[in-house]
């Protein structure tokens, strides 16, 4: 997405519009472009189809960001990942000015000026007479409280 960014940054017209209509394409794909299944009346798969590359769309391909097949005892695994559509979606959205450059989470508000303290160590007397130290809840907080 980093090659993304800087693309349709570029001053070549031909360059960005490529880099938009491929950021276009990911940003609209959706798994069900790839993958179909029925299910039951309880909600469990009974048939699932995986489209076949020759009747896949443009935009189905360019979704599409790793297939994986692991061979099992009970067959094949089938992973099929897709491009992560907000971050297309979310350079698009700046490109056509909806975001200002800094407003994603590189921008969000951090937490400052906490004081952390840890237990409070008191000595303690054991039924032999042999002092130990313990730790003892801070003050005014009760010894397991979170």
């Amino acid at each position: 997405m980093k090659r993304a960014r800087k693309a349709i940054a570029s001053s070549s017209e031909d360059r960005r519009e490529a880099v938009r209509q491929e950021l276009e394409a990911v940003a609209a794909s959706q798994l069900t472009d790839v993958v179909t299944w029925e299910a039951d009346e309880d909600g469990h798969i009974t048939d699932l189809q995986i489209t076949p590359s020759s009747k896949l769309s443009q935009r189905a391909k360019r979704g599409i960001k790793k297939i994986k097949i692991t061979p099992t005892k009970y067959g094949r695994e089938i992973e099929i990942e897709m491009h992560d559509k907000l971050s297309a979606l979310r350079i698009l959205a700046r490109a056509e000015g909806l975001l200002e450059a800094g407003d994603d989470a590189d921008r969000r508000p951090t937490i400052s000026g906490i004081t952390l303290r840890g237990p409070a160590v008191e000595p303690v007397k054991a039924d032999d007479g042999a002092i130990s130290e313990a730790a003892a809840a801070p003050q005014g907080e009760k010894a397991g409280d979170g």
